[in-house]
């Protein structure tokens, strides 16, 4: 049943499928819901379409085009997600249809904000679906070492040093206007969940999405990670994720963390886990009292969706999700206990 007796807006930020969990579960509480999306991606298909056309990585943003559909079974819907098996076309194997539709819309008309809300319509998304930026600029890092990195690869690539800070090639690349308007009005802004440094962090480094967050007057709500990732976030504790978002958007921002504590979860579920790379965040009270010195709310319970066997994501590692019921509650919850 829905049960939004006022007029509650939404905004999710970050890559595809945390985003549209997100927008999924916010859907029977928010009467409006909106997804600024990362555009820094250069994985293999999306790599492929932005050699193609000169455009933003389309990945993420065909992603939540497609978990935003009305009918997700339609067929414009599921052709977005296919992939092309061309063993003898190397180059296609494994592109995403919607990467290339993503593409040719861009080519056609000049400009990839344009070809995503095109693309919007086709689809009939339930949400408004904004690229954080039309700017076509790769992620870069400086690592603690001292060294830098560029592309989005690069930046969570294995076994190097830690991220000391992020940045873009193109420094005066700039949010899309109606992103930042969007998230200026909102009743409640989330971020993540999702890849923590290439896909909520970078859509920070955007000229004026700070300051959208600073200015906004809506809840500000972080979901993190249920588990560290290789590469972007070895060794954090929740905590570490909470400072490190502060530290960005500065203090008084951020309201509240949202952060899973499960007990009893499947043992050998957490061992495939681990053997990956992918350790179980569980904060002790002592942590989250750390997170309260922050200026930031700790919402800490059991969030994660119940799962018998390890996902497959392509291309990519998938973690333990967060039930899209109790994540709906609580962000509905949040948002009228701040009203």
């Amino acid at each position: 049943m829905s049960l939004h007796p006022i007029k509650l807006s939404l905004v999710a930020i970050g890559g595809g499928n945390g985003t549209g969990r997100v927008l999924l579960a916010a859907r029977p509480f928010f009467a409006s819901l909106a997804a600024v999306v990362a555009v820094t991606d250069t994985g293999r298909s999306t790599g492929v379409a932005r050699a193609l056309v000169d455009m933003p990585a389309p990945g993420d943003v065909r992603s939540t085009l497609a978990a935003m559909a009305y009918e997700p079974d339609a067929l414009i819907a599921r052709l977005l997600q296919y992939r092309f098996h061309s063993p003898n076309v190397p180059l296609l194997d494994g592109m995403a249809f919607g990467n290339l539709l993503l593409a040719a819309l861009t080519q056609m008309t000049g400009d990839f904000a344009q070809a995503v809300r095109m693309a919007g319509e086709m689809v009939n998304t339930m949400a408004q679906v904004f690229p954080v930026s039309a700017a076509n600029t790769q992620l870069c890092a400086e690592l603690v070492d001292g060294s830098l990195v560029e592309g989005e690869l690069a930046v969570r690539g294995l076994n190097k040093p830690p991220i000391a800070r992020l940045f873009l090639s193109d420094p005066t690349a700039h949010a899309y206007a109606p992103a930042l308007d969007a998230i200026r009005q909102a009743d409640m802004v989330v971020l993540g969940p999702g890849s923590f440094f290439t896909s909520v962090l970078a859509t920070l480094v955007f000229d004026g999405m700070r300051e959208a967050l600073r200015e906004t007057t809506g809840t500000v709500l972080f979901v993190c990670n249920t588990t560290t990732q290789p590469g972007q976030t070895d060794g954090y504790t929740a905590f570490d994720h909470v400072q490190r978002l502060v530290q960005m958007l500065g203090p008084g921002v951020l309201d509240a963390a949202l952060i899973n504590r499960s007990e009893g979860l499947d043992a050998t579920l957490l061992s495939q886990y681990a053997s990956e790379g992918l350790h179980l965040l569980h904060p002790d009270d002592d942590e989250l009292h750390r997170i309260v010195a922050l200026g930031v709310e700790p919402l800490a319970r059991d969030y994660v969706e119940i799962t018998e066997a390890r996902r497959q994501i392509w291309n990519k590692q998938d973690t333990l999700r967060h039930d899209l019921e109790m994540l709906g509650m609580a962000l509905w919850k949040l948002v009228l206990d701040r009203a």
